[in-house]
């Protein structure tokens, strides 16, 4: 009974990178793409940082201001839980991948990135989902 009531290392990885790491990663991210892209790429990769970082404030914050009664931990728990927790971090990352696909963009890497980490992310939610 070695099994009973423990959860398997796919999901262990998918909360550990959904609650603490994708959001982090994609700030960081964004932020290069505004320092070194075009205008219009520059302009989606702020929207991309400012939406990561009120994620972070969301799922961060209420526990750091101590913060466990009332309407705003509430509300933070309902913008980080929505859809499973995907609905923040896929939303968050729709403006950088948007930005990826506009003309004169620099630091191609920084693409790959973010699709390795948006593949992981769902490829983490559909093995945990489905298998």
């Amino acid at each position: 009974m070695s099994g009973f009531l423990q959860p398997s290392p796919a999901v262990l990885a998918l909360l550990g990178l959904q609650s603490g790491l994708y959001l982090p990663i994609l700030f960081m991210l964004a932020v290069c793409r505004v320092w070194a892209g075009p205008a219009n790429a520059r302009i989606l990769a702020g929207l991309s940082a400012v939406i990561a970082l009120l994620g972070i404030a969301a799922h961060f914050g209420p526990a750091v201001l101590n913060l466990y009664t009332g309407p705003l931990p509430q509300y933070a728990s309902l913008v980080t839980k929505y859809h499973g927790g995907m609905a923040l971090p896929l939303a968050a990352s729709l403006p950088l991948l948007v930005s990826a696909f506009l003309p004169g963009r620099a630091w191609k890497w920084l693409d790959l990135a973010h699709m390795c980490l948006i593949a992981a992310l769902v490829g983490l939610w559909g093995w945990t989902r489905y298998f």
